[in-house]
């Protein structure tokens, strides 16, 4: 098996961006549908007052902002534009939607826990999208991991101290 240096200069990564890409793609379908419930959520009197709703909301607009840095860069790479840094970008925007996924499912169940029953259908519908997305954005983060191999865990401990600063 070619190491991941190697790997990272073949036509075996574009393939695994590809793979990441598509994967992105589809959870970006589900969180647009969730975006616009999630928007529908504040003129909902049972909902629009719940603690978790704004949280919610953000780490919904996270995970938007992530696929979009993620695609961009997966498409300048894929075109041919050199990218200082581009490994460490990758791993770092991945490894922020991993923290954005974790956020998802509590501030969401926060968000509801007192919603009425003529909301169930949404409510339901929200859940099950969530977990949609949340499959999307593990299934890249493994696709990112075996493309990186060994090399993930030393890119990511670089960039984990910028993920500490808060975004404006």
């Amino acid at each position: 098996m070619p190491s991941s240096y190697s790997k990272w200069y073949t036509n075996e990564r574009d393939t695994y961006l590809g793979a990441i890409y598509h994967s992105l793609e589809k959870g970006m379908a589900a969180k647009e549908v969730v975006c616009s419930i999630t928007t529908g959520f504040r003129s909902v009197p049972s909902i629009r007052t719940a603690p978790g709703l704004n949280p919610y909301h953000a780490t919904v607009a996270d995970i938007g902002y992530g696929f979009d840095a993620i695609n961009g860069t997966i498409n300048r790479i894929l075109t041919g534009e050199s990218i200082s840094m581009a490994k460490e970008m990758l791993v770092f925007d991945l490894d922020t939607l991993r923290i954005s996924e974790a956020q998802i499912l509590p501030n969401f169940e926060l968000a509801v826990k007192g919603a009425s029953p003529d909301t169930n259908y949404l409510v339901e519908q929200s859940r099950y999208l969530n977990s949609q997305i949340s499959i999307r954005i593990n299934k890249s983060i493994r696709i990112g991991k075996e493309l990186f191999g060994a090399e993930w865990e030393s890119i990511r401990s670089k960039v984990e101290n910028i993920q500490a600063v808060p975004r404006l």
